[in-house]
């Protein structure tokens, strides 16, 4: 009876979450351990086990070792959410915790810095060592640092202001466009210089800090 009442639980986690959310067994996992007060290995032993039954039933779809993806009846058959975003949700976010996040020409038209759109979606994550099957437009980056829920945003700043110098930039403001980017990000101009000091090397810190003062300008007179 353990077991099925393990596998309801695993079934009913994965039923209540939101459609374009990325199933991962870590995260599963970790729910059943704390749910039933298992060692985490026999938790993802058994969710790795259920998780299978369900893909093998259409239930859910397999995306690549340890994501699935919801799978929805439609008129049409079944449907699933674009994969590029579900694989998007499992290399950003892991059991509610920041490992990655959009960039380099991405994220540049995402703020509407260029129109120029990119054939793939960057992502500069934790788990860069990834390997994602061909059919998805994802490119995998190597963080400076291990990102967390505490530096995210502060490196993802610091890595758009390097990737403006020699990108193709058609906004008309882009220097306001970056400084409403800062303000609802609510981001501390001190830690974004002390992150950059701590993590990228020197001949990055002076034109951040140019960058800076230009949108603190921007912001204020904007």
């Amino acid at each position: 009876m353990e077991q099925i009442g393990y596998g309801e639980h695993i079934a009913d986690t994965v039923k209540n979450m939101p459609y374009e959310a990325a199933i991962q067994t870590e995260d599963i996992a970790r729910q059943l351990a704390g749910a039933f007060a298992l060692p985490y290995e026999k938790a993802k032993t058994l969710t790795n086990v259920k998780l299978k039954r369900m893909a093998d039933k259409g239930e859910i779809q397999r995306l690549q070792k340890g994501v699935y993806c919801q799978v929805k009846q439609t008129v049409f058959g079944k449907a699933t959410p674009s994969t590029d975003q579900v694989m998007k949700k499992a290399l950003t976010e892991q059991n509610g915790e920041k490992i990655g996040y959009e960039s380099g020409a991405f994220l540049l038209n995402k703020l509407g810095l260029t129109t120029l759109i990119p054939r793939d979606m960057e992502i500069t994550t934790n788990r860069h060592t990834a390997k994602l099957p061909d059919e998805y437009h994802i490119k995998l980056k190597k963080p400076v640092v291990t990102v967390t829920n505490d530096n995210w945003k502060y490196l993802q700043f610091i890595d758009l202001a390097i990737e403006l110098k020699g990108s193709h930039i058609d906004a008309e403001r882009p220097k306001l466009l970056l400084a409403r980017h800062a303000k609802r990000q609510e981001l501390d101009i001190l830690t974004l210089i002390f992150t950059a000091r701590r993590n990228y090397p020197t001949k990055v810190i002076l034109p951040l800090i140019d960058l800076l003062m230009e949108v603190n300008d921007e912001l204020t007179s904007g």
